[in-house]
């Protein structure tokens, strides 16, 4: 009688706006497919199921058919629920063997000490491991002491980690084309599956916030004719939505080929909708030439990335990045710009060497090299295979931690399990006070500046009168701590108790509101909202410190009516305004970094609000969070001369 194996790679179930989403579970079957190409393993073993989303974990026990063997896929989204359905499967079947395996598996024993109920943990890459366990397991001696990647405990129940390596194959088989995620679509008709597709595998860097390149610094390429297989399979499967697993795609000559591909399925398919990569920064060149194929398709999710988790060099030298320099990128960006493709950057806050003083000097840096579409800021989370968890990194830059539960906003929904995640809240050069502070300031920054309530201002007085961003941005929330009762104090306390709740080690929760829908928000999207929802009483209310920085008060109400004009409000549609400056064309150079003084005219703006909401919950979903009707200047809006 054959033994029977299941595979759990948990993910989450994004729903909203009508639909339901989740990943296929591209990690687990990877090893199933590669383990089934081993004739013992067919004849021995039946493969029975995929557990790809966070089933009740009583019912996925209860769905199992005498299981032999189940392997669990770890990351920091499913660990626990991971930890909690093995530990009750091995309750209700004492002789199933459970593995463990993934980026969330410590390098060491200390899951086989800390868990009883898991019997082997694969470190590094899984393929070639789990399928010699499979056939170790029927052995009536197993010796499970030649089998890399993996750790086990002996006869006297001693755990034993065997060596690490790196594998060299590439002609692994493909999940998508052996057929094993078809059962998926059969079963989930009503599920939007999206996959990820690995065109190549490894990082040749070793940042130690990540880990990517710890395992694996060659990177490997797929055969182009199975990447080809693979996206047709997609197609032919009506997948709307693909992750690029790779983590430096443009860096090769054949990254165009599959590119132009996928523009060929989709003009033929429709398929995909949307792509989303992570670029190669090697050169520079050929992302823009990718980026401007994938806008010009509609294939681009979000545009193209233009990195640098920090601009601080101690901190550069810390994590063992480098980056372009502001020459390089100011040349790129206004390159993206005139081809009309939006970029974002990414910053990380929390790395060791940052100080407040130079987190905020390298955001008001991307700001005045005309990143304006989005900077986005992670807090640096712990990871237990990067460079960074390893103890004496942590006591060399003293790095601070708290645990608490993972944050997962825009669900409504209550998942049984709570996952955790580790944050890096300190460090030598950062206090855990400052990192709250730094905190808010990046998401008052974005609130303000990216979803558009202060933009033009602030650009107004970085070129007109030399005040720096991070200064002018300071000054607001200086505003904000001394008069807590105004909007922007409101939002400033709801900030600094969220993050002061994360450093005490609590778990905050994440904002709702019914005004805005049964969704839960982030912190930058809560002081956005709280704020917009008032937008009449805080221009109001902050008028007395933009006074300060400006020298003409008329000049100084016309950019505060613009600004409120041009965004994109429920119950606010089609209406003009009439100005004394023309500030079309001053913004239309100034955002396309083509400084031109601003002059007196009169002119008109005449906005027509095409995706004109009529209540707060539609406006809170489509432009907040999809951020599909954001801020622009000239979009929905025509100017005339009076």
């Amino acid at each position: 009688m054959k033994k029977n194996i299941y595979m759990v790679q948990a993910s989450n179930t994004y729903t909203g706006n009508g639909f339901k989403a989740a990943y296929l579970p591209y990690a687990v079957g990877l090893l199933v497919a590669y383990a089934f190409t081993d004739e013992r393993i067919k004849e021995n073993y039946d493969f029975k199921r995929f557990i790809f989303t966070r089933e009740i974990t009583d019912n996925a026990v209860e769905s199992l058919d005498n299981p032999s063997v189940v392997g669990f896929s770890n990351y920091i989204w499913n660990t626990r629920y991971n930890l909690v359905l093995a530990e009750k499967i091995k309750s209700e079947y004492p002789d199933c063997v459970i593995i463990f395996g993934g980026h969330n598996v410590p390098p060491d024993n200390s899951f086989l000490e800390k868990y009883p109920f898991i019997d082997f943990l694969v470190h590094a890459e899984g393929e070639e491991a789990y399928r010699s366990l499979l056939i170790e397991l029927l052995n009536e001696n197993p010796d499970y002491s030649k089998i890399n990647n993996i750790s086990y405990r002996t006869s006297n129940s001693e755990c034993i980690k065997n060596p690490t390596e790196t594998l060299s194959k590439t002609d692994y088989p493909s999940p998508y084309l052996t057929g094993f995620f078809d059962k998926i679509f059969e079963e989930n008709p009503d599920m939007q599956l999206d996959a990820i597709l690995e065109t190549s595998r490894g990082c040749p860097r070793s940042c130690a916030y990540c880990d990517w390149g710890c395992n694996s610094q060659k990177v490997k390429l797929y055969p182009i004719e199975r990447i080809f297989a693979e996206i047709d399979w997609m197609a032919e499967h009506n997948v709307k939505f693909i992750w690029g697993a790779d983590a430096n795609f443009g860096a090769y000559d054949r990254d165009m080929e599959i590119v132009d591909y996928f523009i060929n399925v989709r003009e033929k398919t429709g398929c995909p909708e949307r792509l989303r990569i992570n670029y190669s920064m090697k050169d520079p060149q050929r992302v823009l030439d990718i980026s401007r194929k994938l806008e010009k398709y509609g294939l681009s999710k979000e545009g193209a990335t233009l990195s640098f988790q920090s601009l601080d060099p101690t901190v550069l030298e810390n994590i063992g990045r480098r980056n372009m320099s502001m020459e390089k990128f100011t040349e790129l960006n206004g390159l993206y710009k005139a081809e009309g493709i939006t970029t974002y950057s990414e910053l990380i806050l929390g790395l060791p060497g940052e100080t407040y003083e130079s987190f905020c000097k390298g955001f008001g840096t991307l700001l005045a090299a005309g990143q304006h579409r989005l900077i986005t800021v992670y807090n640096c989370e712990l990871l237990p295979n990067s460079p960074m968890a390893d103890p004496e990194y942590m006591k060399k830059h003293g790095i601070i931690t708290a645990e608490i539960d993972s944050l997962l906003a825009h669900t409504a929904e209550d998942d049984e399990i709570t996952e955790k995640t580790t944050y890096v809240i300190g460090s030598n050069t950062m206090s855990v006070s400052e990192w709250i502070d730094t905190n808010i300031f990046s998401t008052m920054t974005e609130s303000y500046h990216h979803l558009g309530i202060l933009m033009l201002i602030s650009i107004f007085l970085f070129h007109e009168h030399k005040i720096p961003y991070e200064d002018f941005y300071n000054r607001i929330i200086d505003f904000a701590k001394s008069n807590p009762e105004s909007i922007a104090g409101q939002a400033y306390a709801k900030l600094y108790e969220f993050y002061a709740a994360i450093a005490r080690s609590e778990s905050p929760k994440l904002y709702t509101n019914e005004l805005f829908g049964d969704l839960t928000w982030v912190p930058k999207k809560v002081a956005h909202l709280e704020t917009i929802y008032r937008i009449n009483e805080f221009y109001d209310e902050i008028r007395p410190v933009l006074s300060e920085m400006f020298e003409d008060d008329e000049m100084l109400e016309e950019l505060v009516l613009l600004q409120k004009s041009i965004l994109k409000l429920p119950y606010k549609n089609n209406f003009s305004v009439d100005f004394n400056y023309d500030w079309k064309d001053y913004f239309l150079h100034t955002l396309n970094d083509k400084y031109s003084p601003l002059k007196k005219k009169r002119i008109r703006a005449n906005i027509n609000n095409s995706v004109h909401r009529d209540n707060w919950k539609d406006y809170a979903v489509e432009s907040v969070w999809f951020g599909k009707n954001g801020v622009t200047f000239n979009r929905g809006i025509t100017y005339e001369d009076i």
